[in-house]
C-alpha cells in the first residue's frame, strides 16, 4: 500500500528528530578530542560532504551563483558565525559531562525565538507568550542556584540556535545550498586555526585510537543527513507539527543525561519544571493563534 505525501513527511519529520535527539551518543564516542579540534574537523568535513552532495541534488549551479552576491554572503556569514557557535557549545557540553546543560539549551530555544521575534522582527507577543518567557527565567534562576556554575554553554546554544533559525528564515537559499555556503566560509579559517593548533600543541586527534578517528571520518554526513531529512519533512507537513516535535531532542537529552551520571539536583528538576511550564503555554498561544489541521496532506 503506498504511502501518502504526508505520511513520508511525518516518517522524515521523526527519524530527524530521533537523529538529533541520539547524536550525544556519537559525541561521546570522541570524548578525548578537544572540542576545538572535533569543530574544525566538523566545518571542514562537513563542507566536503556538501560539495559531494550538491551536484547530486543538481543544486551546484545554484550554489555556486549565489557566492557571486554580496549580499547572500553577508547573510551566510553571521549564518556560519551563529551555527559555529552552536556547534562548539554543544559539543563542549557532550565532552565535558553536561549533557543536561545542552538539554536545557534546546528547551530555551522556541522561548528565545520569542524574544527574538518581538525585538528583531517587532512581532507582538501577547500575555500568554510574556507569560511563557517569564516562567524560563524563573527556571533558569532555579537551576543558576542550585548549581556551581552558570550554564554559559546552554544559554550560548540557546541564542545561537534560535539566532541561526531566525537567520534561515531569512534566507532565500535551499538548506543544502546554504548550509554549504556557511561551511564553505569558516572552512579556510577552520584549516588555519586546525594548523595553528597543531603548530602551538599536539593536537588530541593524533592520541586517539583508530576506531575513534573512523567514527570521527563520518562528522559530515552525521551533520548533513539529518538537515536532509529536516528539509524533506518541512516540504510536506504542517510547520506546527515541525515545531511540536521539536521537543523531542531535549527531552531525549534530558534522559540520556541521567543514563550518563550526571546529578539531578531538586533545584534543577524544579528548573525544568518551570521551563516545561512556559513550553506548554509557548506551544498553547502558538496553537490558539494559528490553529491548523493535519489531516490535510502537505
Amino acid at each position: 500500500m503506498p504511502i501518502s505525501t504526508y505520511n513520508r513527511g511525518v516518517i522524515a519529520a521523526v527519524v530527524a528528530y530521533t537523529y538529533w535527539s541520539l547524536i550525544p551518543v556519537y559525541w561521546k564516542l570522541l570524548v578525548g578530542i578537544r572540542a576545538e579540534e572535533l569543530l574544525y574537523t566538523r566545518l571542514l568535513l562537513t563542507f566536503l560532504t556538501c560539495l559531494i552532495l550538491l551536484p547530486l541534488r543538481g543544486t551546484f549551479r545554484t550554489f555556486l551563483a549565489a557566492w557571486r552576491d554580496p549580499v547572500i554572503i553577508r547573510q551566510r556569514l553571521l549564518a556560519a558565525v551563529l551555527i559555529s557557535g552552536n556547534w562548539f557549545s554543544f559539543m563542549w557540553s557532550v565532552v565535558n559531562d553536561r549533557v543536561m546543560e545542552s538539554s536545557l539549551g534546546y528547551f530555551l530555544c522556541p522561548l528565545v525565538s520569542v524574544l527574538l521575534g518581538r525585538f528583531i522582527e517587532k512581532e507582538h507577543l501577547g500575555f500568554s507568550r510574556w507569560l511563557a518567557v517569564g516562567f524560563a527565567a524563573i527556571g533558569v534562576g532555579f537551576i543558576v542556584s542550585g548549581a556551581n556554575h552558570f550554564p554559559y554553554a546552554g544559554i550560548v546554544i540557546a541564542f545561537t540556535w534560535a539566532g541561526y533559525g531566525l537567520a534561515k528564515k531569512r534566507s532565500q537559499q535551499g538548506p543544502l545550498v546554504g548550509l554549504g555556503m556557511e561551511v564553505g566560509l569558516l572552512a579556510p579559517l577552520a584549516a588555519a586555526l586546525f594548523l595553528w593548533t597543531a603548530w602551538r600543541q599536539p593536537l588530541t586527534l593524533a592520541e586517539v585510537d583508530g576506531a575513534t578517528l573512523g567514527f570521527l571520518s563520518l562528522v559530515g554526513v552525521v551533520t548533513v543527513l539529518p538537515l536532509i531529512l529536516f528539509a524533506y519533512a518541512a516540504q510536506r507537513i504542517r510547520l506546527s507539527t515541525m515545531g511540536m516535535g521539536q521537543y523531542i531532542v531535549p527531552s531525549v537529552f534530558f534522559v540520556l543525561a541521567i543514563f550518563y551520571g550526571e546529578p539531578v539536583t531538586p533545584p534543577l528538576l524544579a528548573g525544568f519544571a518551570f521551563i516545561w511550564v512556559g513550553l506548554a503555554l509557548y506551544a498553547f498561544s502558538a496553537r490558539r493563534t494559528n490553529p491548523v489541521d493535519d489531516s490535510v496532506e502537505a
